[in-house]
């Protein structure tokens, strides 16, 4: 024995997934910032009435929704005035969106009982953060890499 331990091979991902905590297709813009910093977390899934999964909206998503369209794709706004109730008002104006106009669908999901693998293979190859775990569509917990990555070769390891 070389004093190290090898990487754990029996991990279940609902022995490190964090409960869902999701929000409303419907629920605001604002609503969803309140559950984001609430939680401390970057992105939720996004559910329907009956807990289905059906996007996902993440800080990226509601900040991207409070700039302009037009500024987006500009290289320079050193143009535009800092100051103004104009685009207080627009920035103001977007939290009222409901989260379907800016969520994405495509999500990154594994179901509940896929191995570490499986859900490692997919962060890394859709390049996502963290992967939703769901049991027959319905969202029930999330993944992330960090916490996917510790389980399996442990910080304290080696």
């Amino acid at each position: 024995m070389n004093g190290k331990e090898t990487p754990r091979q029996d991990i279940k991902l609902e022995e490190i997934m964090h409960p869902a905590v999701t929000v409303a297709p419907d629920a605001s813009e604002r609503e969803a910032l309140k559950v984001l910093l609430g939680n401390n977390v970057p992105g939720v899934p996004v559910v329907d009435g009956e807990g289905l999964l059906v996007g996902f909206v993440t800080d990226g998503h509601l900040l991207a929704s409070a700039v302009p369209k037009y500024l987006a794709t500009m290289e320079d706004v050193s143009f535009v005035s800092e100051a103004g109730d104009a685009w207080f008002d627009y920035f103001a104006g977007s939290a009222e969106r409901p989260v379907s106009e800016v969520m994405t669908t495509e999500v990154s999901q594994v179901e509940l009982g896929t191995s570490e693998v499986v859900a490692a293979h997919k962060m890394v190859h859709d390049g996502v953060s963290s992967v939703v775990v769901t049991d027959n569509g319905k969202a029930v917990g999330i993944v992330n890499r960090l916490d996917l990555y510790a389980a399996i070769v442990g910080p304290d390891r080696g």
